[in-house]
């Protein structure tokens, strides 16, 4: 296991090295690849969403699917916002029931997310992926055990205010390398980039890869 890209819309120029994403209905597993597979509000209809979920029960046999999502609440697109909570609510109850990390899209709806864990208080991991808020946001993510990762682009104080132990990097659909993003994080933060590194991996195993 050498991932250390947790959520990417590409192809990784090396098998393993990132978790790729996709909705249930693309799900083709290549031997050696990572993946999470979710239903994301963006594509969801009330028309679809019962084929979209028998897809995605059967994706999660894999093996190599090592999270659900990215599952999430979005209030700048046109979906019904009621519908996306249900269906939200849902995938988070079955990724605590079946104990696989939840990867989370959230857009103006941090506080229905916060809610949720409060009443579900779910055992298994959260990840915010792609957080572009500010540092008091991520904090109160953190501060409800929620995991936070970043992109390409964000807010360099949330970098510095966050505990590393909560902290991971993505490419997204960004072009961008991965290593490129590590060692801006490491410049940054004014650490060796090796330090970052290790750090990132252990909370890949502790996430991605629990017993």
């Amino acid at each position: 296991m050498d991932i250390l890209d947790i959520h990417t819309h590409r192809m990784p120029v090396e098998l393993g090295q990132a978790i790729q994403n996709c909705q249930p209905a693309e799900f083709d597993p290549l031997a050696g690849a990572y993946y999470s597979v979710g239903i994301h509000p963006w594509y969801l209809t009330r028309e679809n969403l019962d084929r979209q979920w028998e897809m995605l029960l059967a994706a999660i046999q894999c093996p190599q699917v090592l999270a659900i999502g990215e599952a999430g609440l979005d209030k700048l697109v046109r979906t019904d916002y009621m519908l996306q909570q249900k269906v939200f609510e849902k995938q988070a109850m079955l990724a605590h029931e079946m104990k696989y990390p939840l990867v989370i899209h959230a857009v103006r709806s941090a506080n229905e997310i916060i809610c949720l864990r409060k009443k579900m208080k779910p055992s298994n991991p959260w990840i915010i992926h792609g957080f572009r808020g500010k540092k008091e946001l991520a904090l109160q993510y953190i501060r409800e055990g929620i995991y936070v990762s970043l992109g390409e682009k964000y807010q360099e104080e949330v970098l510095w205010g966050i505990p590393l132990e909560y902290l991971f990097l993505e490419t997204d659909e960004s072009m961008i390398d991965i290593h490129c993003l590590y060692e801006r994080a490491a410049l940054l933060l004014e650490i060796p980039l090796c330090k970052l590194m290790q750090q990132v991996r252990q909370n890949i195993n502790n996430v991605f890869f629990r017993q």
